[in-house]
């Protein structure tokens, strides 16, 4: 069982790979039998299929960043949520390129100190250029 300072570390450090663009990094605090669950109702179960599904995203969206903002440890839960914001060029077609800014939670429960599901929610509100536009799913 991970206390609440080791829990907070391996948030940092998970957080630090997203922003170094480094799926393995990403992927390495996660249990091989992984769910994710991502805000359109997209499930993916295991560490493997994940890799193949974030594979292209990775590769296609090199200048993302996430803000985290709100840790919350539950230490005798194992488990963590918090709040993000996603900064990167605009996958919209209307939007192509244009520096976007998405904001979600995630919760995320731990199992013998790895990460066995993950959950994504997210607005249905985007901005771009400080302007509100309807995400579609």
């Amino acid at each position: 069982m991970l206390d609440r300072a080791s829990i907070a570390n391996l948030f940092t450090e998970w957080l630090a790979a997203w922003n170094q663009h480094d799926l393995r990094g990403v992927l390495d605090p996660m249990a091989e039998d992984v769910l994710f669950e991502h805000w359109n109702g997209r499930v993916i179960r295991g560490k493997r299929l994940l890799w193949l599904a974030w594979q292209p995203w990775f590769a296609n969206h090199g200048d993302f960043q996430f803000v985290a903002r709100n840790l919350c440890v539950d230490q005798a839960e194992q488990a963590f949520g918090f709040e993000w914001r996603l900064e990167w060029p605009s996958p919209e077609s209307e939007y192509l390129g244009q520096r976007e800014v998405r904001e979600g939670v995630d919760l995320v429960q731990l199992r013998d100190q790895k990460i066995v599901t993950k959950r994504s929610y997210i607005k249905t509100v985007l901005k771009i250029e400080n302007r509100s536009i309807l995400l579609k799913a």
